[in-house]
Formats: C-alpha cells, sequence, structure tokens
C-alpha cells in the first residue's frame, strides 16, 4: 500500500514538471519576436534622412540641366501599426530642399492684354561658373508601409505628400561675382505629390513626383518637380 502511494506521488509530480515544462516553452514561443503567429508590430521608421537628385519634368527643350541638382530631405513620422498584420500608417511633419541647377533664366514679361507679368524660362546667353534655383519647403508625409517579419527587413512604403514653400531664391555665380534673386514672380507656393520608398533594413531607394506644378497660371506651364534618391532610417 505503502508503495502504491508512492508510486502515484512521484507519477503526480512527474506529471507537473512536464506540463510546466511545455507551458513554459509555449510561453517563451508566444513571446518570440520571429513568432509570426503571435507577431506584433512594433512602430518603427519613424526617422528619415534622404539625399536626392532633384529635377523638373516638362521644361523647355533648351533648358539644360547638370550634376548638381542635388536635394535633401529631413522628416519625422509617427508609425501606427495595423493590429499584427505587415502593414502600417505613418505620418508626421518634414523638411524638403529642391534644387533645380541648369542654364535657365527667369524672364519676366509684361502682359499688356492681361495686365499681368508672366515668368517665362529662357537659356542664358552669358557664360557662368553656377546656375542654379533653389526650393525650401515644409512638407506632411502620409504613407502606407509593409515590412516582412523577418530577421532581415524588407520594406516598401507607399504614399502622399502635401507641403508648403516657405523659401526660394536663385543664384547666379559668373566672372562679375555671386547674385541671389529671392522670391520669383509667380512660383507656385504649394506642393503636393506621390512617395515611394523599397529597401532593406535601414537603407531605402526613394522617388517622388509632384502633382502640382512649379509655377502658377503666370508662370511657364506644365513644369513638374521630381526626385530620386537614397534614404536613411535610423530609427
Amino acid at each position: 500500500m505503502k508503495k502504491t502511494l508512492v508510486y502515484c506521488l512521484l507519477f503526480l509530480i512527474f506529471t507537473g514538471v512536464v506540463n510546466a515544462q511545455k507551458d513554459t516553452t509555449k510561453h517563451k514561443k508566444s513571446l518570440s519576436e520571429f513568432d509570426v503567429k503571435n507577431y506584433k508590430s512594433d512602430p518603427k521608421d519613424r526617422l528619415i534622412f534622404e539625399v536626392n537628385y532633384t529635377n523638373w519634368l516638362g521644361a523647355p527643350k533648351n533648358i539644360k540641366t547638370d550634376w548638381k541638382c542635388i536635394g535633401f530631405g529631413f522628416y519625422t513620422l509617427f508609425d501606427k501599426p495595423i493590429k499584427n498584420s505587415n502593414f502600417s500608417f505613418g505620418y508626421g511633419l518634414g523638411f524638403y530642399t529642391h534644387n533645380f541647377s541648369s542654364n535657365a533664366e527667369f524672364a519676366y514679361k509684361f502682359d499688356s492684354l492681361s495686365g499681368k507679368t508672366k515668368t517665362l524660362m529662357e537659356p542664358k546667353t552669358t557664360s557662368y561658373i553656377a546656375n542654379r534655383y533653389n526650393e525650401r519647403s515644409v512638407e506632411v508625409p502620409l504613407e502606407l508601409r509593409f515590412r516582412t517579419k523577418t530577421t532581415r527587413v524588407f520594406k516598401m512604403m507607399l504614399g502622399a505628400k502635401i507641403g508648403y514653400v516657405i523659401s526660394d531664391f536663385k543664384k547666379t555665380d559668373d566672372a562679375n561675382g555671386r547674385i541671389r534673386l529671392y522670391n520669383i514672380k509667380n512660383v507656385n507656393p504649394w506642393r503636393y505629390g506621390a512617395v515611394f520608398r523599397i529597401g532593406i533594413e535601414q537603407v531605402c531607394l526613394t522617388a517622388s513626383y509632384y502633382f502640382s506644378e512649379v509655377f502658377t497660371a503666370d508662370g511657364q506651364k506644365g513644369i513638374h518637380p521630381f526626385s530620386v534618391g537614397i534614404s536613411i532610417i535610423p530609427y
């Protein structure tokens, strides 16, 4: 009788230990970062730095650009994961500079019929060292983001952004020195367009296209800014 009780007690102890180990293993598995079934997304991609080649589409054919069309962007965003999925929403605020380095001269011409001054683009006829138009904008990005649940995270982001030009100027360096002309007439202050990024971990390729035109109705028509470059996402 005593032996039977001892055997029963040992069996219960053994069963309890095994069940405890199973529960512990199950708990650890559920907490695993790479457990796809129980994966819970964390906010990411909240700080973005960009270096871009910037240019204009639709400029007159006699306007030629060069490699100095370099722009920069800085964005800080909130990232809101969509439950346990691979997707999230990103939104925030950023600062963007767009450079258009070319042989373009902005010519002001008065239209006697409408009583308005038109802004047109013409090629420079004098030699120069550098000739660049610069815009600085504050932008609000809105993004739909996709990230894989893998050790090396693949990410892709598609979205839109709207911005306002807070500063613009044209700078020319030639044999006579440097001239800066601020607040070019008939520049459209609003910028809105689409943005796309794709990459792995902290490095992405990025591209943006603005549906808004560079100038208002009283400026050169049909010109749209765009950029392509590299994004660094440290956090």
